[in-house]
């Protein structure tokens, strides 16, 4: 996986703004999927900046194209989350997406179809991502703008990774959470899937077993 110039650019800046963090988080060695809390934000800024090794985010579709996340921008964002009034939202929209959209490609993210007939593109391209060596990072809070440091309700769709994976390898995937506290970014242990135990009890399993190690401290 190659980051653009973009990314460098912006991730100089960023680390301006959240300042130093240290990471205490082992390359991967093998498929794995990094969890992590959102954060309101803080979450995806602090490890994609801060992380010694690249990772593939994954990122709702809407902002993985310049026309989706203007719209996005000038419909929800700008104008009902931060009331901005509307010629004003449309131009903030308008000047934000053509910038996130390029940032979006440049760090090689992986678009999230979510609720829609194409989120087997999103499966299929990050099974691409982990067969190819690269690290996946995922971030699935219901509740995105929580600040606080541990993680409350996640969404268990990302989990289906796992399913995806398994048709194409034999080689154990590995979910890997991480917990941001202070100022460092550690890893817990990973939690893995139990091929022979059924699906509908091990996927419970894992997500409660990441969440209690995002929330340890």
């Amino acid at each position: 996986m190659e980051r653009g110039k973009l990314f460098y650019v912006s991730r100089f800046f960023v680390r301006l703004g959240v300042g130093r963090w240290r990471a205490e988080v082992p390359a991967p060695e093998g498929p794995t999927v990094y969890v992590c809390s959102h954060r309101n934000l803080l979450g995806p800024l602090v490890t994609l900046c801060w992380l010694p090794f690249p990772v593939r985010p994954w990122v709702l579709h809407v902002f993985c194209n310049r026309e989706t996340c203007r719209r996005q921008y000038q419909s929800y964002t700008f104008s009902k989350r931060f009331g901005i009034p509307g010629p004003a939202a449309a131009f903030a929209a308008w000047a934000a997406a053509g910038y996130v959209s390029g940032l979006m490609k440049s760090l090689c993210a992986i678009p999230v179809y979510r609720g829609t007939v194409r989120i087997g593109d999103t499966f299929k391209e990050t099974v691409s991502a982990l067969r190819a060596e690269d690290g996946v990072l995922v971030f699935p809070d219901v509740d995105y703008t929580d600040s606080s440091s541990g993680i409350g309700e996640v969404y268990d769709g990302f989990l289906l990774i796992e399913r995806f994976w398994r048709k194409k390898s034999d080689v154990p995937l590995h979910f890997v959470p991480l917990r941001m506290e202070g100022r460092a970014i550690t890893a817990g242990r990973p939690v893995c899937f139990d091929r022979a135990a059924p699906w509908k009890t091990e996927l419970p399993r894992v997500r409660e077993a990441l969440r209690e190690e995002i929330n340890q401290k």
